[in-house]
């Protein structure tokens, strides 16, 4: 099981879309895939349940409290257009994540909640996919400690960069490494956006080694989806973007090797 934290304190960028839509796609491939949504906002969680609101169980129940409610309680079939999609789970989350986890700041061990039940379900998964919030909070520290491989979404803006640096200092800090396993790819991506285009080509090529060569082009078909509570596999199969969905499923299948 290879654990990928898709990750940037930037908001906006495409971090949930891609979560939804890399995970359709893993599936698609025949990857036994699990999504687990790290973020309170929920956006996740409401596109891959079909559109729904309450649960039994959602990782917010993990995180207060692992031995009460362990995470395969929480873990339900990803659904679209009212039918199971095969081979994706999806752990849910609710807007009460953000109260637990400040109230988990005394718990012992506390940043390896998530990792210790991550171990309990190895067997069972191939991919799991951890749609981490815009903030380095104990959620995302714990998504750092979980993961083999860190997925940096980067939009079209201007400013979509800042705060990489930071990031990469905190990933290094928590992982106790400077030899970080992250990769960088190129978010809604404007073939006429010219100027930017070469602004952002040329700071990420100080990124040696580590930026995919699949730019997922922007389309409104995501958008799209994503309000109709679906992935852009089932909402629109003929969309260019798919293309770039397969493209990108298949670099990082090829980087973690699952």
């Amino acid at each position: 099981m290879k654990v990928i934290a898709i990750i940037n304190q930037k908001g906006g960028v495409g971090k949930t879309t891609t979560a939804i839509n890399l995970g359709a796609q893993f599936a698609r491939e025949g990857k036994r895939t699990l999504a687990i949504d790290l973020d309170p906002q929920a956006n996740l969680t409401v596109v891959l349940s079909g559109g729904q609101f309450e649960f039994d169980t959602t990782i917010t129940h993990v995180f207060d409290s692992a031995k009460k409610h362990p995470i395969t309680e929480a873990i339900i079939p990803a659904v679209a257009a009212e039918k199971a999609i095969p081979n994706l789970s999806l752990c849910p989350t609710d807007i009460r994540l953000s109260r637990v986890i400040e109230q988990s700041l005394t718990k012992v061990h506390r940043e390896r909640i998530l990792l210790k039940q991550l171990e309990t379900i190895k067997e069972e998964y191939d991919v799991v996919l951890l749609d981490c919030p815009p903030n380095l909070s104990l959620t995302s520290v714990n998504a750092m400690m979980a993961a083999d491989l860190f997925l940096i979404p980067v939009d079209g803006g201007s400013f979509s960069l800042n705060g990489l640096a930071d990031l990469l200092d905190a990933l290094e800090e928590v992982k106790e490494t400077e030899d970080v396993n992250f990769a960088v790819f190129r978010n809604e991506y404007a073939k006429t956006n010219k100027l930017i285009n070469n602004f952002l080509d040329e700071q990420l090529n100080e990124l040696d080694g580590k930026v995919l060569s699949t730019a997922v082009r922007r389309t409104e078909a995501i958008g799209q989806a994503s309000v109709s509570a679906e992935p852009l596999l089932s909402y629109k199969p003929g969309s260019t973007a798919l293309n770039d969905y397969k493209s990108l499923a298949k670099e990082i299948i090829a980087r973690v090797n699952v």
